[in-house]
């Protein structure tokens, strides 16, 4: 009977570590897709709360409903829950405008939660004072997700309230590569269709003459971040220095329905309400749009990279 029991705990002790560990991928995906950006002064002549020591990555919101603080100590914590947010701690100094802009400065997923910190790109005004303002914004899904490192379910959510600035916005990705030698680094333009030799050194205007404007564009300092469909560009000093490989982009998927305002259920879990549009890695999915006094509307759905999913959920009684 011992010997049972220390068995059972043993393969509880496994499951439960092989769970953090998925969620541990899962955070360090979200690091690397949203760049996060390092507060704290000292560095670059900054200095204060507010200071920025390595700009990243820049989300936009997408939809009202969440609330930020001016006060770093006191930021607003907000829940997103079925669709909808609410704050349930910190000051709620200034209600966030939809296409407004952030700097996401953490990422960190429990064992029911995701966590994005944000910082935003500028002064915002609120009553009688204009300031950056902070908050979090906590995506809460079901254990078995996040224990199973579902990125397909997260980035399903997280994008109906916060997406990557740019159109063509990296995807979950591995560690960034080692910075490429001085050697040529052969590349295929996003609209040529040709190879181009991306050399070290290479200027801003060099870029943009040979690949055309970037997606995605930011700065801090000396030092610049220019995205292409399938890279990310560094500059220092104006002068290029390394090359990231970006992986697959992400696949828009659109929904609508007859009549609007229906469900969206993504593997089982909620994600949106119709009209909708889902940015998905490639892949099959199983999408069921629900209304109440409707029949549930069902579809396998299968995600080829490179394409446009269109659906329309026509319910019936």
């Amino acid at each position: 009977m011992l010997f049972i029991s220390l068995f059972l705990f043993a393969a509880l002790a496994a499951t439960h570590a092989q769970d953090r560990g998925r969620r541990i991928e899962l955070e360090e995906s979200l690091q690397s897709r949203y760049r996060v950006t390092v507060i704290g002064g000292g560095l670059m002549g900054t200095h204060g709360e507010n200071a920025i020591r390595h700009a990243g990555g820049i989300v936009a919101l997408v939809q009202d409903g969440l609330y930020g603080a001016y006060d770093r100590s006191k930021l607003s914590s907000n829940a997103v829950r079925d669709g909808k947010a609410e704050v349930v701690s910190g000051n709620k100094d200034v209600a966030l405008a939809r296409g407004e802009k952030f700097y996401v400065t953490a990422a960190y997923v429990g064992s029911d939660v995701v966590t994005l910190g944000l910082l935003s790109v500028k002064a915002i005004s609120g009553g009688s004072k204009t300031s950056r303002v902070w908050c979090t914004a906590n995506f809460f899904f079901s254990e078995e997700t996040l224990a199973q490192g579902d990125i397909g379910k997260v980035y399903a959510l997280v994008d109906q309230w916060l997406m990557p600035e740019g159109t063509g916005s990296p995807a979950p990705s591995l560690p960034p590569p080692p910075p490429p030698s001085p050697a040529a680094v052969p590349v295929v333009a996003p609209t040529a269709g040709k190879a181009i030799d991306l050399k070290p050194g290479m200027t801003r205007d060099e870029i943009v003459a040979a690949m055309g404007l970037p997606v995605q564009e930011s700065g801090f300092g000396e030092r610049l971040w220019m995205t292409y469909p399938g890279m990310t560009l560094s500059l220092e000093q104006g002068k290029l220095t390394s090359v990231e490989r970006n992986a697959q982009a992400l696949v828009p998927i659109t929904i609508h329905s007859d009549p609007d305002g229906a469900d969206v259920f993504l593997d089982g879990s909620f994600v949106s309400s119709t009209p909708a549009v889902l940015r998905l890695p490639a892949g099959s999915y199983k999408v069921v749009v629900k209304m109440s006094g409707f029949a549930d509307w069902e579809r396998e759905v299968k995600v080829l990279p490179g394409a446009e999913v269109n659906l329309k959920a026509k319910l019936t009684k």
